[in-house]
């Protein structure tokens, strides 16, 4: 008996040693909850259109696409496994896949007009007043085939006109030429006409001068995923609360397919297949990624003031209460996935620290591997 408390004892220690090593940003250990620990949530607000005839087919470039079901980077094992993963959740028949009702009227109304057309491009343009962004970039001289994080989710109240993104980007090319694609939650009422915290993706292949735009507001993204909880635009529910001990996370994967050139959108702990941004929508981004950036980002038009970011608290306030990006990974050029290294990645702030802020330490224990705490309330000062 007096070795088993002898051993215990040591093994208390041990933990207690590794345990201050990993809080250096981490006040407590706390644990991530993925979204399937979740009673789910479905969007009835989605048509199921043909697979063949949705929206990323009226793309000039994407006329004679070849629709790829599969990523190869799929095993068989991984393709034979059912998508649906509940009673609550809604799929599309076989051969339709979801799209978002309010997203494919927005496309049709920001379509009409071509002034309307370039407003909406220029402001998801990092140049544009009312922009602002908080990030980890990598710093390597390679090329990069993608990335994963795992993002918190929170609830926060955002006005039509503004939107509050937190994201994976993967990005090449100079700023008037800047092919980007980013992938993962946040608000944005001006598309959706609420204020609910859903997945969401987004790009452009030349600085957003005449294209790109979020989810299916343009044609671009092929959705091969006919459940409703997997598709862009899809609300996340329930979501985290300021101060609890668990913390709601998705993790969202941007990986390119080494054979076909695609852009994949992959999402949940068990991998599921989103869709794809093909490879002949861009041209720097067609061999690979110069850099990936892993944080939040805002707008506010000219009248308003700057939306939250995260939970919409500063990251000094800790771990309970800001917003946190974890595990964070790259896939590097020979198409490993492994984790970030500290002096390989900087924080990049385009905004007032009391606004938005960024705190990162590197390794934080074997729960949350590479992570950050970030986000702010924003305001009416958010520029630097």
């Amino acid at each position: 008996m007096a070795i088993f408390f002898f051993l215990v004892f040591i093994l208390c220690i041990a933990s207690c040693k590794v345990d201050a090593i990993s809080k250096t940003l981490l006040n407590e250990q706390y644990h991530f909850v993925t979204s399937d620990n979740f009673v789910d949530q479905v969007d009835n607000d989605f048509d199921c259109v043909d697979i063949y005839k949705q929206p990323a087919l009226q793309h000039p470039l994407l006329k004679n696409h070849k629709i790829q079901l599969y990523p190869t980077f799929e095993t068989n094992i991984t393709r034979s496994r059912p998508y649906s993963t509940g009673k609550n959740v809604e799929e599309c028949p076989t051969g339709k896949v979801p799209i978002h009702k309010k997203t494919r009227r927005s496309r049709i109304v920001t379509n009409s007009s071509s002034k309307s057309l370039l407003e909406d491009f220029q402001q998801y343009s990092q140049s544009s007043h009312g922009y602002h962004s908080v990030s980890l970039d990598t710093t390597q001289n390679m090329i990069f085939h993608g990335a994963r994080a795992k993002i918190g989710g929170y609830s926060l109240s955002i006005k039509r006109g503004q939107y509050s993104i937190s994201s994976v980007w993967v990005q090449n090319g100079p700023p008037t030429q800047l092919n980007s694609i980013q992938a993962g939650i946040g608000f944005h009422p001006s598309i959706y006409g609420d204020s609910q915290l859903r997945l969401i993706g987004h790009w452009t292949a030349d600085g957003h001068l005449k294209t790109g735009c979020y989810t299916h507001a343009c044609p671009g993204f092929v959705q091969v995923n006919p459940n409703k909880k997997f598709a862009l635009g899809a609300v996340q529910a329930p979501v985290s609360t300021i101060g609890a001990q668990l913390k709601w996370v998705l993790n969202v994967i941007i990986k390119q397919d080494q054979f076909t050139g695609h852009w994949w959108l992959i999402v949940e702990k068990e991998e599921i297949r989103v869709g794809y941004w093909p490879k002949t929508l861009f041209t720097h981004l067609s061999n690979g990624a110069s850099l990936i950036r892993f944080g939040g980002e805002t707008y506010a038009p000219p009248n308003m003031d700057n939306p939250p970011m995260g939970s919409g608290r500063l990251p000094q306030e800790g771990f309970k209460y800001s917003g946190l990006m974890g595990k964070l990974e790259i896939i590097d050029s020979k198409y490993k996935q492994i984790a970030v290294k500290r002096s390989e990645i900087k924080k990049y702030s385009d905004a007032n620290s009391k606004c938005y802020d960024l705190r990162y330490s590197g390794y934080q224990g074997i729960t949350y591997e590479q992570a950050f705490l970030y986000g702010g309330p924003g305001g009416s000062s958010c520029g630097i």
